[in-house]
């Protein structure tokens, strides 16, 4: 096959994959606004009763807890994992994909502090596999990058991939993952998934520049600040998702999901911008609409980022692109709201959230396109600086807080 052909047909497949996950996600959304209502989706609303918070997270954590008890293998695979199920199928293990498929769904319906991408990339892989039935594995890949345009890069996808160990990267990102990356924004754009998935959080917020050498020292202080803040929260979370996996809990004790859901659901009563991925909460946080004061913002988003680790290795399966996105623009405003004169809340939500992003996520490129798609603009300086700051952090301590590997 020609790789122009190769190219025509991963753009095909891309869009009839990202079409399908739209569609499943479309259900996925309206099934959680018909359970909550859009206040609480969007973290506005601290009236809701704590007993019926509780009923409903501890419910779907009961049901978690009875689809996940035959084993691990009833869990949904992170992206990574499907990922290197990819480009090793020879090595993928069994993994009961339905039990997977609907604990993920039910966790985002049922508030878990985890985001869609790792539901998105599992259903384009299996859509893949349906449709090529194991005949092309080069364009199942395809389809796993464009379901990554629900974020808004046609890029991200390709990146995501393209940076993936491979022997023919460069081939590979050429030839198939941009296409199916442009593909699957394609689809996604025909069922509005766009929309969505990126809220237009930021679009009706002002641009700012800065135009005077004090606004320039601000934005780099914020910068280097928030750099130096967003490495810190990646170190936390890694160290307690590998303390957590440490212990197994799931093998020790199979009701888990159950207790996960109970704290999910006292937080959505007391701290409701914990619970959910974080998509529908960013633009009212962002706007202002958000009442919460800056200690109760700085405490949420700490809660939320220990809520995630938690829900990930208690089978609340998800990912932690928006989790985190919402958490670094959670302490940015937190931090704004203390320091007002300091740089702007663009450059202090770009660092935070470049930094963060780049300790946790292991692809630099793929950190840009994303955080640069997320912001739509805003922070682009504070963005590039905290990547930068977390870039050269990783070449000199590993992310558990020793010094680097030697290779």
């Amino acid at each position: 096959m020609t790789p122009f052909r190769l190219s025509l047909m991963a753009l095909l497949t891309g869009a009839l994959s990202g079409a399908g996950v739209a569609l499943g996600m479309g259900w996925i959304d309206s099934l959680s606004r018909l359970l909550w209502g859009d206040a609480i989706l969007e973290g506005l609303d601290r009236g809701l009763p704590l007993g019926w918070s509780l009923l409903i997270c501890g419910g779907c954590g009961l049901i978690l807890a009875l689809l996940h008890r035959p084993g691990p293998t009833t869990l949904l695979p992170e992206l990574r994992e499907t990922l290197n199920d990819l480009n090793h199928p020879d090595q993928a293990p069994k993994r009961d994909e339905g039990r997977g498929l609907l604990g993920a769904a039910l966790a985002q319906i049922g508030g878990g502090a985890v985001g869609p991408e790792a539901l998105m990339s599992r259903m384009a892989a299996l859509i893949s596999q349906r449709i090529w039935r194991g005949r092309d594995q080069k364009l199942q890949a395809a389809t796993v990058a464009g379901s990554l345009g629900m974020f808004g890069a046609p890029l991200l996808g390709g990146a995501v991939i393209g940076e993936a160990p491979n022997q023919h990267s460069k081939q590979t990102f050429l030839d198939r993952w941009l296409p199916g990356s442009l593909g699957g924004l394609a689809g996604f754009a025909a069922f509005h998934g766009i929309g969505a998935a990126s809220g237009g959080s930021l679009q009706r917020l002002p641009y700012i520049w800065p135009s005077t050498l004090g606004e320039d020292l601000g934005t780099l202080s914020a910068g280097a600040l928030g750099g130096v803040i967003g490495c810190g929260l990646g170190w936390l979370l890694l160290r307690w998702q590998g303390w957590l996996e440490r212990r197994q809990l799931m093998a020790h004790w199979p009701w888990w999901p159950l207790l996960t859901g109970l704290l999910l659901g006292a937080c959505m009563h007391w701290l409701p911008l914990v619970p959910f991925a974080g998509e529908d909460q960013m633009r009212p946080l962002l706007e202002g609409q958000n009442s919460n004061g800056a200690w109760l913002l700085l405490l949420s988003a700490i809660v939320k980022l220990l809520m995630l680790g938690l829900c990930l290795e208690t089978g609340w399966r998800g990912g932690g692109f928006f989790p985190l996105f919402l958490v670094a623009c959670a302490i940015g405003m937190g931090l704004h709201l203390l320091l007002p004169d300091l740089g702007s809340l663009g450059s202090w939500c770009g660092a935070l959230t470049g930094a963060l992003y780049r300790y946790v996520l292991p692809a630099p490129l793929a950190v840009l396109v994303l955080g640069l798609a997320l912001l739509q603009g805003h922070g682009a300086t504070g963005l590039l600086i905290g990547l930068c700051m977390a870039h050269l952090i990783r070449l000199h301590v590993s992310p558990d807080g020793g010094p680097p590997p030697r290779h």
